[in-house]
């Protein structure tokens, strides 16, 4: 007999069997075996157990970042398609399928009928649009976006049929044996509609057309409404609710918007699921990402350490050796190791700049063995650490193989990847390190200390590069003079075969004609390729010029030097035409863009802004048109006087910084997770480029309309303010943190039980940023919005 639990917060009988509660309790501590033990029991005769043991499979190939972890998780999810389209059919037929792991009432089986059919339907789109995501970042986004169409389908029509029946259902006399559809089964539709919703907000908008085509908008802010209802809600997908609220607030952009909401909501959820999940792994790399926004990295290692040992530990197979309970630990094979973890470790360290402790783990990742979905971005990075740890001809070696060896074609950010590696051998590499760490964000999450030393040793690099002291017209004279030079030597050359041209005819000396065309051609070509490397010697200055200049006005940037930051991005752009390394110009616009957002010169704000965003085809785009997204889309709620109250911070004079005048940094983008360099990533937009008309001329268009229409409709179905009590219990923050046990972190030989340490605990106020980055809009400028906008300069 199936035993279904009891839903206190909601007050009614769960529509899940108990042990599918139990399994996902023990997933999220860490226990993946055996919820996997109980979901395959029944995943082959019953949807929703066959969903969860996919779902395990889903969250694993993230952990492990292996591409057979990928495929067996592609797999699954194409099994679960296949078996609940299959009972979907039986319960239409009004049959149960055979083994069918749920009781059914013998009284009104009817009612269980149709919430069964609901249950297979949500199961149908939940599974189509986590393949869609599983085979867009495989390179299979064809076979990708025909899933998402097939999802938003299915969602689409289960949406419309619940509305007609509620409506059928509201129009007669009410009688009690009127059917209501369980609230579990409401709660997953609507998590399942707000991952979708937000799963395709940040999937490359290119890949979208197919959907598109049967009316669904991407709505990023919707989809968080309906998967915060979800978190607040207790059943059984508030959890992985949380895991999206964590992974939008403290990995996915803020644009311009203040972080403290985001930071304060995301710390208090990490608080609450560690003490109620000891053992998670999840939670504790949210939590180092938390403590990195808040630039503080130790702290930020603390609990990567403690998310690799809890993870390895757990999954491990134990042996019973005597009656004390001893354990003999099984070493993980490295392919199922949580690899994406050890790579932000190494991240870490390279933010510290030990980059001893960085190679190590590097040299880990990209062996073949483990197939790491990103062994190419690594080997870019271990290139990079050899050569900040002056071992110049392992990272010479290392580019070369990355070019030859580890870049697939069929991959985009291998391309780029290729690239970079060949202008590398190229010019030495010195800023390398620096500029992975620029692009992934990782910058601006250095303390100040290492911050002051990371300017001096770029200083060094500056000199040893030739740039440090740099005259841009020299070159672009020598040039010239070069030039001229070439043409003289050439003219010279012509002028003298034609004289020994006249004296062989004259003498009649085809010996001397064939040795003085020769000597003509050996020396044409002989200026030539001193043409060619004289050029590439001054576009690699320039280059190395341009990247000393971004790296140092990005880290001055950071620690509040703004002025010093402005002459630097100024200088890049005034180099802009000589650059031939694209990717600096984009960048160095958009960081004079904040910083004019900060200086509150919105017009200046907006036209670097406007600038950055016509700018396509180069290296690095991603993370960058992200970011543009996000901050396109704010600027364009400002115009329209609808900023969004969320994102509003209420801080005011209590704001602190983190004792050394250091502000909270902005987002922290996986350079990996983007595999298509050239493609824009959608927020709230149809097309690759964002309408710059839209901005310039602030009047909302008919797709704004249209969408307001269909998130209108939708809201009929889910009722939105049902939830509003439990949202707010659940952010009243506790204010007697200061009485808990101070976090202790266990030595680096401690015994992997998990009794014996416990779990980082983290502050309830968070450190802000400096007074002088928080930026508090005038209300007066708003008053005619009734809106007041507080904003901070994200760096």
């Amino acid at each position: 007999m199936v035993i279904n639990q009891w839903n206190e917060q909601n007050n009614h009988l769960s529509f899940f069997p108990n042990e599918i509660n139990n399994a996902l309790e023990l997933l999220w501590n860490n226990n993946f075996k055996e919820a996997e033990k109980i979901f395959e029991k029944h995943s082959k005769t019953t949807p929703r157990y066959s969903l969860h043991n996919a779902e395990t499979s889903f969250l694993k190939s993230f952990i492990t970042a292996n591409e057979n972890e990928t495929e067996l998780a592609i797999k699954k999810l194409k099994e679960t398609k296949e078996l609940s389209e299959k009972c979907i059919k039986q319960f239409e037929q009004n049959k149960i399928p055979q083994n069918y792991n749920y009781q059914f009432k013998i009284v009104n089986q009817k009612n269980d009928f149709k919430n069964h059919i609901l249950d297979c339907k949500i199961i149908l789109g939940d599974s189509l649009y986590m393949l869609a995501i599983l085979q867009i970042s495989s390179d299979q986004k064809f076979k990708g976006c025909l899933n998402l169409r097939s999802s938003w389908k299915v969602f689409e029509e289960t949406l419309k049929q619940i509305k007609q029946e509620e409506q059928s259902e509201s129009s007669s006399s009410p009688s009690p044996s009127s059917f209501k559809y369980s609230k579990d089964l409401l709660e997953c539709l609507r998590f399942g509609v707000g991952f979708f919703y937000y799963a395709t907000s940040i999937i490359p908008s290119k890949y979208l057309k197919l959907i598109e085509l049967v009316g669904f908008k991407c709505d990023r802010e919707q989809g968080l409404i309906y998967i915060r209802d979800c978190l607040n809600s207790g059943g059984i997908r508030s959890q992985f609710a949380t895991m999206l609220i964590l992974f939008n607030n403290l990995i996915l952009p803020r644009g311009l918007y203040n972080p403290v909401h985001q930071l304060n909501e995301a710390q208090q959820l990490i608080e609450n699921n560690l003490e109620k999940y000891p053992n998670s792994s999840l939670f504790q790399v949210f939590g180092s990402h938390c403590y990195r926004k808040q630039n503080k990295i130790d702290l930020g290692i603390r609990c990567l350490e403690f998310a690799i040992s809890f993870y390895n530990y757990s999954n491990n197979n134990y042996n019973d050796n005597d009656d004390n309970n001893n354990h003999q630990q099984q070493q993980t094979p490295q392919d199922k190791q949580p690899l994406i973890f050890k790579y932000e470790l190494a991240c870490c360290y390279c933010i510290k700049m030990q980059w001893n402790k960085a190679i190590d783990i590097f040299e880990l990742l990209i062996k073949d063995e483990n197939k790491f979905q990103i062994r190419s971005l690594c080997a870019l990075q271990l290139a990079s650490c050899y050569i900040m740890n002056d071992q110049f001809d392992k990272g010479k070696l290392m580019l070369q193989t990355i070019i030859k060896h580890f870049c697939k074609k069929s991959n985009s950010i291998d391309s780029v990847i290729q690239r970079q590696a060949q202008r590398y051998l190229l010019n030495g590499g010195n800023f390398s390190a620096f500029e992975i760490l620029y692009i992934r964000r990782d910058l601006a999450k250095m303390e100040k200390s290492i911050a002051l030393k990371t300017i001096d040793l770029l200083n060094l690099l500056a000199k040893k590069s030739n740039v440090f002291q740099f005259n841009l017209n020299n070159i672009i004279n020598n040039n010239e003079l070069m030039n001229n030079n070439n043409n003289n030597n050439n003219n010279n050359n012509n002028n003298n075969n034609n004289n020994n041209n006249n004296n062989n005819n004259n003498n009649n000396n085809i010996n001397n004609n064939n040795n003085s065309t020769t000597s003509f051609f050996k020396s044409t070509i002989s200026n030539l390729i001193k043409k060619r490397e004289n050029i590439i010697n001054q576009e690699n200055l320039i280059n190395d010029r341009a990247s000393y200049l971004m790296l140092k006005g990005a880290i001055f940037k950071s620690i509040d030097l703004i002025d010093q930051s402005m002459e630097c991005f100024e200088e890049v752009l005034e180099m802009q035409q000589y650059i031939t390394e694209k990717f600096y110009i984009p960048y160095s616009l958009y960081e004079m863009s904040e910083i004019y957002y900060q200086k509150r010169d919105k017009e200046k704000s907006i036209e670097f802004i406007l600038k950055c965003n016509k700018i396509s085809n180069y290296d690095w785009s991603d993370p960058l048109k992200i970011r543009l997204r996000v901050t396109l889309d704010q600027l364009k709620r400002e115009a329209y006087g609808n900023a969004d109250a969320t994102y509003v911070s209420d801080c005011g004079a209590s704001c602190e910084n983190d004792g050394a005048g250091r502000n909270l940094s902005d987002d922290d983008l996986f350079v990996g997770d983007f595999n298509d360099s050239d493609d824009d990533h959608n927020d709230n937009y149809d097309d690759d480029d964002v309408d710059v008309d839209r901005y310039e001329n602030s009047e909302i268009d008919n797709t704004s309309v249209d969408q307001e229409k269909q998130l209108k409709n939708q809201e009929e179905v889910f009722p939105l303010n049902n939830n509003s009590n439990s949202n707010n219990n659940n952010n009243n923050y506790d204010n007697d943190s200061s009485q808990k046990k101070q976090q202790l972190f266990p030595s680096n030989n401690f015994n992997y039980n998990v009794n014996n340490y416990l779990s980082p605990q983290f502050n309830s106020n968070i450190s802000l940023p400096s007074p002088s980055i928080i930026q508090e809009i005038n209300r007066e400028e708003f008053m005619e919005n009734k809106k007041l906008i507080e904003r901070v300069t994200i760096i």
